[in-house]
C-alpha cells in the first residue's frame, strides 16, 4: 500500500499526455451540455417507464387483510418454497428437494418501510413462535400454508401492530431467474460455505453468484443458525439492488427488458400496487442499493418446545420497542442521528483498475470530501469495486461507499486496520 506511483500520473491530460486547453474546451462544450441533457432525459424517461413496464409485465393476485394507509409504505416481501412452475431437472439444480405434500412454508419473511429514498428493514425469523391468523400458535413460516399471503399479513399485523400495505411474493425459480437477469450478484465471504442440502459449495473471498449458487447463499442454514441466514438474507438483498440500480442496467434497454420480463415469472404483487406504488417501492430500493440502511431482525431467545421442537420466542419489550420504530416510521431516521463524519474516517485507496492514475484522483476527492486518506496505491486487477473494512467498520465503510463511483461491495475482514477502497474496472471511466 506504500506506492504510490499512480498518484499524479495523467491527472489532467489527453490520450497522449497534452494538456486539454481553452479551444478543446470552446469546442466541446456545447456538445457536452447536450450529452448531459440528452442523458438526464434518457435516464427520467427509462425511471418513468420500467415502473410501467413492470405492472404491465407481473402478475397480481388479491391478497387480504391489507391496510390502506399511506405514509410510511410498510411492503412485505416473503419468499415461498413454492416449487410450482419447477421441473425435476429444476428443483434438482436447485437443491430444493421435492415438494413432499407438507404444504406451502416461506423461506423467508422481510418487511421493507419506505418514505421517499429511505428504507429500513425488519426480518422475521422463519422458526419464530407465534399467534398465527387462524388463533393457531406455531412457527411463523407455516401461515401461508394456513390461508395464503393474507394469513402471513395478518399474523405479522398480530405480532408487531405493523399494517402492511403491499404485498410481495417470490418463488425458488423466481429468485434465480432475476438473479440471471443482471448477470449474477457479487457477495463477499471471509469465509467458505459448504453446504449439500442447501447446493452450495463456495470460496472465501469475492465472487459472483449466480442463480443456483445465489437461492443457496440465501436458503443456508445448517453451517450455523437462522439467525445468521437472516443476516445473509438481508445482505444480499442490498448486494441485488445495487446490480439492479448499476448503470449497466438501467442504460442497458435489452437487459432491462430481460430484467422486467423475469420479474413478471418471478413475483406477484397485491392488486392493489400500481404503478405509482411501484415507482415509490424502486425508488426505495435504490435506497436499499446506496446503503446504509438499517437492516433489524425481531429480537427473539431460542427455546425447545415440549415436542422437542427448537423455536424463537420474540423478546417482547424489546421487540415491541423496535416494531414501533417501524410503526411509525423513525427507523428510517437513525441513520441520520447516528451519521458518520467523513473526518471521523481514515482510508486507504488502491488502484486494481488498471486505470493509470485512477486511486490518487479518487484519494484527491476523498479528502476534498473531508476524508483522512492515509495510503494510496496499487492491488491486483479485478472487475469489481470493493471497501474492504475491519469488524466494527461497516457504518464507516457504508458511508465511505456513498461517495465512491459507482458504488462498491462490502467485504469485512481483519486484513486491514482501516476501511480501504480497492477500485475495479468498473470505477476504471471515472475521469
Amino acid at each position: 500500500m506504500a506506492r504510490r506511483s499512480d498518484v499524479h500520473d495523467q491527472a489532467v491530460g489527453g490520450p497522449d499526455g497534452d494538456t486539454w486547453g481553452p479551444e478543446l474546451e470552446r469546442r466541446g462544450g456545447r456538445g457536452l451540455g447536450r450529452l448531459i441533457r440528452w442523458s438526464l432525459l434518457i435516464l427520467l424517461v427509462l425511471l418513468l417507464a420500467f415502473p410501467w413496464m413492470l405492472s404491465a409485465r407481473i402478475p397480481s393476485m388479491p391478497v387480504d387483510n391489507l391496510a390502506s394507509r399511506d405514509q410510511p409504505m410498510h411492503v412485505l416481501v416473503v419468499g415461498s418454497d413454492s416449487r410450482e412452475g419447477l421441473s425435476r431437472d429444476e428443483m434438482v439444480e436447485l437443491s430444493t428437494g421435492f415438494d413432499d405434500g407438507g404444504g406451502e412454508r416461506t423461506d423467508t419473511i422481510m418487511l421493507m418501510t419506505i418514505q421517499g429514498g429511505d428504507v429500513a428493514l425488519l426480518s422475521f425469523p422463519r422458526d419464530l413462535w407465534v399467534e398465527r391468523c387462524d388463533g393457531s400458535m406455531g412457527r411463523i413460516n407455516v401461515a401461508i400454508g394456513i390461508d395464503g399471503p393474507g394469513c402471513v399479513v395478518e399474523t405479522v399485523r398480530r405480532l408487531s401492530g405493523i399494517d402492511v400495505q403491499h404485498y410481495v411474493g417470490v418463488t425458488f425459480g423466481g429468485f434465480r431467474d432475476v438473479v440471471d437477469a443482471v448477470d449474477g450478484v457479487e457477495i463477499c465471504l471471509e469465509e467458505p460455505i459448504s453446504d449439500r442440502d442447501a447446493g452450495i459449495d463456495l470460496a472465501a473471498g469475492c465472487q459472483t453468484l449466480q442463480g443456483p449458487d445465489a437461492l443457496g447463499y440465501v436458503r443456508v442454514r445448517k453451517i450455523d443458525n437462522d439467525l445468521m441466514r437472516v443476516k445473509r438474507q438481508q445482505t444480499f438483498l442490498q448486494a441485488l439492488a445495487r446490480e439492479v440500480a448499476e448503470p449497466a442496467t438501467l442504460f442497458n434497454p435489452v437487459r432491462l427488458w430481460r430484467l422486467s420480463g423475469s420479474a413478471g415469472q418471478a413475483v406477484t404483487f397485491d392488486d392493489s400496487l400500481g404503478p405509482v406504488g411501484l415507482a415509490r417501492l424502486g425508488i426505495g430500493a435504490r435506497g436499499l442499493a446506496g446503503g446504509g440502511t438499517p437492516t433489524h431482525t425481531v429480537p427473539v431467545t431460542p427455546r425447545t418446545t415440549s415436542g422437542g421442537a427448537a423455536v424463537l420466542d420474540p423478546v417482547t419489550g424489546e421487540a415491541e420497542a423496535l416494531f414501533a420504530r417501524f410503526r411509525d416510521g423513525s427507523v428510517l431516521r437513525e441513520n441520520d442521528e447516528e451519521a458518520i463524519s467523513p473526518a471521523d474516517i481514515r482510508v486507504e485507496v488502491a488502484n486494481g483498475a488498471g486505470v493509470d492514475g485512477l486511486a490518487g484522483r479518487i484519494a484527491e476527492m476523498l479528502t476534498d470530501r473531508g476524508y483522512e486518506v492515509v495510503g494510496v496505491g496499487n492491488a491486483d486487477i479485478r472487475d469489481r469495486s470493493v471497501i474492504r473494512h475491519p469488524p466494527g467498520e461497516q457504518r464507516a465503510a457504508e458511508r465511505l461507499r456513498s461517495d465512491i463511483p459507482g458504488g462498491a461491495t462490502l467485504e469485512e475482514t481483519s486484513e486491514v486496520t482501516t476501511p480501504t477502497v480497492v477500485l475495479g474496472r468498473d470505477a476504471g471511466g471515472v475521469g
